[in-house]
């Protein structure tokens, strides 16, 4: 082909290498532009060179490089053919100074995906300027004139210099190098790399400076260096640093600075420079890509018809002039005013053949019945009757008519029943795909048969593809399964038996393509995965239909059928293992199958969801708090102690293999992170619900999310949630959506980077996600919301802010609930309860407490009735109203008292107490961990005001609504809750939340030294129920709440009556039976405190509080430091409040336990084990036998000198009253005596002391026994010396307090008691501190002088 095949139109370029001028291809009208390139002045070299040269850049073929048509040469010239373009970068600059920086991200996509190209091929272009890239309708970026362009070979690194004359350096192998002179100069200063005009080495990478700078003017209006001298242009370049405005955001000035580094080692280059945020191509680039490459395949058939005018008709044939003959079936078309006159022929039945219909035609131009249709005139008419066909497919109309006309039809059938029986059917096949696309999207194929016909074809086609595995089919097989997928979107898939043939042909295509290795680009695999999902969703909406039918739809069985034959042929197993293929691709840093990974995961959620509806009518998907106030619910839902799935098995299944996969595939975790990168909506959507889902099944899902370390203890704190996180891209959606929204408000939604269509859904389903994995967070010990936020502030800030604004539009919304903004409200709520102790100020509660919403707006909430069941919930496992109550446990804990009080005003306690007593169980709409936070709110009210706490705690009605919160019932329902909140970690909160409240008097007087109440409490054991003082609302009540701790303490009978009639005691017993030994603490610690009330006592006992198995349980090795403690303290203060209790604690059968307690690690064990001994011998020798029995008194000895003060302590106490009532451990306590003498010589408690003195009088109380041992070993002496020591105190009359306090008291009472025995008395006599007895007894204290006289006394009448 020469130029005598081209009309040469017009000059339209002019340059050294020659001219350009614009042409048309004769016969096709394709316009070109047509360079001629003279070879006067080039060696032969040169012009081999440039032969190898257009040989390189007629193979360029890409979207965004002008493409190479044709060349020639004759003796005077070169002549290069390519597509012709109009409309020059530099024109734009030149009109529009410069760009916005959306449309300047647009042109950079494309030239780096031009200049990927190039540099993939080895090839740089060597003089990038806007002159040289041009402007395309819609927008597409042409990169052109490639005069200067040269080619790397794969031993080529860099290129030499450009001084003076350009050359060429090609390697053809080992060193052989051929060297030509292409043009005069190379480059335009403005535009070149530092390397380039610093006559340096240089490669590919200066091609990417060339094209910063090009983007830094489209941007500023300016390159970054300019100037009119070339010799100052050059310097600038060189070392002047690159400006950069601040109107650019932080995404193009990191993409500039990457390219315009002048370090060219270190300028940003593939494949990094692909992945850049500024130019990574989104889902949605992908497609109009791709929608423009098939216009542009499209076009490939239709080249003769360019420019030429012809009937948009649906004609097979055109009627030569004259012809009367009438078109309305598009077989022909007719002169005006004809009248149609078709005829129709029917085949006989039973052949499979369809009704053809047909018009008058020349004899020469019919089809006949008796002609071969693969031989006939219609194939001999080729691609003009299918290019006519398609054009008119084009339109409503045209498509319609072609719809109704079964002949045409059939022709546009006849490639695929081929099945590509000759070279030519490839294109045909294409164009016959396209038509019925067309046909298709229009609707106009109305027939039943007719569809399932086209079906059965294509699919049979497909299938024959997919067996033949030729490379050259990919593009076809992506246009069928497409076709397929429209087929199923637009017209359905039926019901039955066909809809279930359907799922069968679908399946076994898709199960071909899965086992294919040669599609690399992944399109077949995502168009066959689509095809999978379009039905699966179909399932879906046909399940989700039929739950608003009472009666059973026969049509549903075949719906139910697929989901069966689903799970048994494992399409989740195969879909999940394109996932891990679609990651490890990912991983590679290709992103071919980016778009199949997207799919993937629609196909996977489609699965998930459509077992779930199937599920619903099977489940009742019921709160345990709505089920607890309905009996008939609370016998479906309690089926012993295992969680029940809240979706369904087969949906769980799926799950628990998504989930596994997961956690063990470095893969999927990567697929999944940049499906949700892609911003396309419904594979975001997909992503969510399924990880969200993984989160609920299995909490450590929730550290991948967060990019946790694997092996992180519970306890370490580390910034989670922080970039290249699934977190993170959470939070990027939601501040998406955050910006769509204000660009709804404010009416400016250009500057938008996604346009939305359900923006709610997405913001709903992601709060969820987040509230689930604060949720998981926080029952696995994590407490500290940086696992999510990262430990930055402006994250922190920015976060929070963005969830804020999604229910900040509650203000404005009044007597609804938006889904979306509870939603918002749940996951803040979650996130801020990771923040666990509020008295603690971290950076994120002064961030989060400002934007908690108002008062009055939360209570307004919580007063909207629910009017709909199933609105109730914000999904299976999240309760309307959650997010709210959450919130406002957050206000009343981080706003300090001011907020209590303002909230108490407004009645919300009430509004509390209504919305867990309400009786309509479908407008509750708390999940369990809403009613944790509900009951965690109403006690935070109690310390607002005495009148709240008579309101709460003073009713017995109310008293007996929280009680039914750890009732057997609702305990057994949420343990069997498989949703957040249930389980054991949700019978633990729920049971630690009712118990705060209970025990709110208990704390609050206790904390108070001087009220009466904790002065009648002081008998108890030291610290018991320490636990509930830690963080209890109580603790906040102190001295100066004055009318608060007089009204506690006037109420606290009535209380107590209360709590008797109720059965508090009982049931708290009963309680321990549901929560596990680990969790027991805040509930021991409640009986503990109860122990304290005589009254309550014996309702304790009568209920078990004793019970050998629960004490053994309690006191086991494995229990809690806090229960044992709290055991032992109740055991105690037991024994010291009654004899009577003696019986119930020899039947508790733990004088083993108290043995071994004695020589526990822990000191505060030991010493509580040795006061529960020491009141266990209090009032009577009842135990006596016992501790014998058990050997405990020796231990009890060496407790005496026990490392810890307090053991030392509690272990006099306790050997004081073992020697009390008889001398039966006399000499078992023989050991004793010095250690006792060297306790009251030390630097001991005053306490302690007096424990010491005390025991000393009761080893002489009952005998002589100990008496010559009580001299001998300086007791005694050691007990004068104390009261020596002490006498001077005694004396002054001005220090009673502190002989008050002192063991003066005991220590002469020990004197006296000793002064019984004759040996004791001569001791005293002779010893030199006698005469301070006799001084004593002036003291003004009268107990001291009575002792001191008997004292006295006695010895002197000895």
């Amino acid at each position: 082909m020469g130029v005598e095949n081209y009309h040469v139109i017009e000059l339209v370029g002019e340059g050294s290498f020659g001219k350009v001028y614009k042409g048309r291809r004769k016969f096709t009208g394709q316009t070109v532009a047509m360079k001629f390139i003279l070879k006067h002045g080039k060696s032969e070299k040169d012009i081999q060179n440039l032969r190898q040269e257009i040989e390189i850049l007629r193979k360029l073929k890409h979207e965004n490089i002008i493409q190479m048509l044709d060349s020639f040469e004759s003796p005077q010239e070169f002549c290069v053919v390519t597509e012709f373009a109009q409309g020059e970068l530099f024109e734009i600059l030149e009109d529009d100074k410069c760009l916005p920086e959306e449309e300047v991200q647009k042109i950079a996509k494309q030239l780096v995906r031009a200049l990927h190209y190039l540099h993939s091929n080895r090839i740089i272009h060597r003089d990038m300027k806007p002159q040289n890239i041009l402007i395309c309708a819609g927008g597409v970026v042409k990169l052109c004139d490639f005069g200067f362009a040269r080619a790397m070979s794969t031993n080529t690194v860099v290129l030499r210099s450009i001084k003076g004359t350009a050359s060429f350096d090609y390697h053809l192998g080992s060193n052989s190098t051929v060297s030509t002179r292409l043009f005069s100069g190379i480059g335009t200063p403005l535009y070149m790399a530092p390397e380039l005009v610093r006559e340096q080495p240089y490669n590919h990478t200066a091609d990417l400076w060339s094209t910063g700078v090009i983007l830094y003017e489209l941007f500023v209006g300016q390159p970054p260096f300019y100037t009119n001298s070339v010799y100052a242009l050059i310097r600038h370049i060189i070392k002047d640093p690159v400006k950069y405005p601040d109107s650019m955001s932080s995404n193009f000035r990191s993409f500039l600075r990457g390219l315009l580094n002048k370090d060219p080692h270190s300028r940003l280059t593939w494949p990094k420079l692909l992945d850049h945020p500024f130019v990574a191509e989104t889902f949605e680039d992908v497609e109009a890509r791709e929608l423009r490459a098939n216009t542009a395949a499209s076009r490939g058939c239709d080249a003769a018809w360019k420019g030429e005018q012809h009937v948009q008709t649906t004609g097979l044939t055109c009627a030569p002039k004259g012809e009367q003959h009438v078109q309305t079936t598009g077989l022909a078309y007719a002169p005006e005013g004809k009248s149609p006159s078709p005829t129709i022929m029917d085949h006989p039945q039973g052949n499979g053949q369809q009704p053809v219909i047909t018009s008058p035609q020349p004899e020469s131009q019919r089809v006949t019945e008796n002609d071969n249709i693969q031989s006939g005139s219609i194939l001999t008419s080729g691609c003009q009757i299918l290019d006519k066909l398609e054009n008119n497919s084009r339109t409503a109309k045209g498509a319609k008519l072609i719809g109704q006309d079964n002949e045409a039809l059939s022709v546009i059938m006849l490639p695929l029943k081929n099945r590509l029986n000759r070279d030519q059917d490839v294109l045909t096949s294409i164009q016959s795909l396209k038509i019925l696309s067309n046909l298709v999207v229009a609707g106009a194929i109305n027939s039943t048969g007719v569809l399932n016909e086209i079906y059965r074809e294509l699919t049979g086609f497909t299938a024959h593809l997919l067996d033949i595995k030729k490379s050259d089919c990919i593009d076809l097989l992506v246009k069928c399964f497409s076709l397929i997928k429209k087929l199923l979107d637009y017209c359905g898939s039926g019901s039955g038996d066909s809809y279930i043939k359907h799922w069968f042909t679908i399946l076994e295509l898709y199960m071909k393509v899965s086992s294919c290795t040669d599609d690399a680009s992944g399109r077949v695999l995502f168009e066959s995965i689509a095809c999978i999902t379009a039905i699966v969703s179909r399932v879906a909406q046909g399940l989700k239909a039929s739950l608003a039918t009472k009666h059973a739809d026969v049509s549903i069985n075949g719906l139910k059928e697929i989901l069966d034959h689903a799970r048994t042929a494992g399409v989740t197993d195969t879909l999940l293992s394109q996932l891990v293929t679609c990651g490890t691709s990912l991983m590679s840093g290709s992103s071919n199958l980016l778009r199949a990974a997207c799919e993937a995961c629609r196909a996977i959620w489609s699965f998930i969801d459509a077992y779930e509806i199937q599920s619903a009518k099977e489940i009742t998907h019921v709160f345990p708090l709505s089920s607890m106030h309905s009996p008939s619910l609370v016998r479906l839902n309690i089926k012993g102690d295992e969680s029940e799935p809240l979706t369904g098995i087969d949906s769980v299944k799926i799950v628990e293999l998504v989930t596994r996969v997961f956690l063990r595939s470095k893969a999927v975790q990567i697929a999944f992170y940049y499906c949700l990168r892609q911003r396309l909506e419904a594979a975001w959507s997909s992503v969510i619900q399924i990880i969200l889902r993984c989160c609920l099944h299995n909490s450590s899902v929730t550290g991948v999310l967060c990019g946790l370390p694997s092996s992180l203890p519970v306890t370490t704190v580390v910034s989670g949630g922080g970039d290249n996180t699934i977190i993170s891209e959470i939070f990027s959606l939601l501040s998406l959506c955050a910006s769509f929204d204000r660009g709804q408000q404010t009416g400016d939604t250009n500057n938008l980077k996604s346009k939305l269509a359900n923006p709610c859904a997405l913001i709903c389903h992601s709060c969820l996600l987040l509230a689930a994995v604060a949720q998981s967070l926080k029952s696995a010990g994590r407490n500290s919301a940086i696992f999510m936020l990262t430990s930055s502030p402006n994250k922190q800030r920015s976060r929070l802010s963005d969830l804020a604004h999604h229910y900040s539009l509650c203000d404005r919304i009044q007597n609804s609930f938006q889904p979306h903004s509870m939603s918002a409200m749940l996951a803040f709520a979650s996130i801020l309860s990771l923040e666990s102790n509020p008295s603690v100020e971290t950076s994120i509660s002064e961030i989060a407490v400002p934007l908690i919403p108002r008062s009055a707006t939360l209570c307004d909430y919580l007063r909207i009735s629910i009017d709909d069941g199933n609105g109730s919930k914000l999904s299976y496992w999240h309760g309307l109203r959650d997010g709210c109550v959450g919130l406002l446990d957050a206000r009343l804990k981080w706003g300090g008292p001011l907020a209590i009080q303002q909230l108490c005003a407004s009645g919300i306690p009430q509004t509390l107490i209504d919305l867990l007593g309400n009786n309509h169980s479908d407008q509750i709409g708390l999940s369990p961990v809403g009613v944790v936070w509900t009951v965690s709110s109403l006690c935070q009210c109690l310390p607002g005001g005495a009148s709240t706490f008579r309101q709460v705690l003073l009713r017995r009605e109310h008293v007996k609504l929280v009680s039914d919160l750890v009732s057997d019932v609702h305990l057994k329902l949420i343990m069997c809750w498989s949703g957040p909140g249930g389980g054991k970690n949700g019978v633990k909160d729920t049971v630690n939340a009712v118990i705060n409240l209970l025990a709110f008097p208990f704390v609050a007087v206790q904390n108070v030294p001087s009220s009466p109440s904790n002065a009648a409490a002081a008998a108890a054991s030291v610290n018991s129920g320490f636990l509930l003082n830690m963080g209890s609302p109580g603790g906040k009540v102190s001295a100066d709440d004055k009318d608060m701790v007089r009204a506690i303490e006037a109420s606290m009978g009535k209380y107590l009556q209360i709590l008797l009639e109720v059965g508090i005691p009982g049931q708290t017993i009963q309680c321990l039976r549901h929560v596990e030994l680990k969790d027991a603490a805040r509930l021991v610690a409640f009986l503990a405190k109860m122990t304290g009330h005589r009254s309550l006592v014996v309702q304790l006992l009568g209920k078990g509080l004793l019970n050998p198995n629960i004490m053994r349980r309690l006191l086991d090795n494995s229990s809690p430091r806090e229960v044992i403690l709290d055991v032992l303290s109740i055991v105690s203060d037991l024994a010291r409040m009654d004899k009577n209790f003696y019986e119930h604690i020899k039947g508790a059968d733990i004088l083993e336990l108290l043995k071994r307690f004695l020589t526990h690690e822990d000191p505060n064990v030991r010493a509580k084990a040795c006061s529960a001994i020491g009141n266990m011998c209090r009032h009577s020798s009842y135990f006596y036998g016992l501790l014998a029995k058990h050997n405990i008194i020796t231990l009890l000895v060496d407790r005496c000198s026990d490392e810890d003060k307090r053991t030392r302590k509690f272990s006099c106490f306790a050997i004081g009253n073992a020697a009390y009532h008889n001398d039966f451990f006399y000499e078992e306590l023989r050991r004793c005596i010095p250690q006792l003498a060297k306790l009251l010589l030390s630097a001991e408690e005053d306490k302690t002391k007096a424990n010491a003195s005390g025991a000393l009088s009761n080893l002489v109380r009952n005998s002589n026994k100990l008496c010559d041992d009580i001299v001998s070993k300086g007791a005694m002496q050691a007990l004068l010396k104390l009261v020596a020591d002490y006498s001077v105190v005694a004396l002054n009359p001005s220090r009673r307090d502190a002989i008050n306090e002192s063991p003066l008291k005991i220590a002469l009472f020990s004197l006296a008691k000793m002064c019984a025995h004759s040996p004791c008395r001569q001791f005293l006599r002779s010893s030199a501190l006698y005469p301070v007895i006799g001084r004593l007894r002036q003291s003004p204290e009268a107990t001291i002088a009575n002792y001191a006289t008997v004292i006295y006394n006695k010895t002197c009448d000895a």
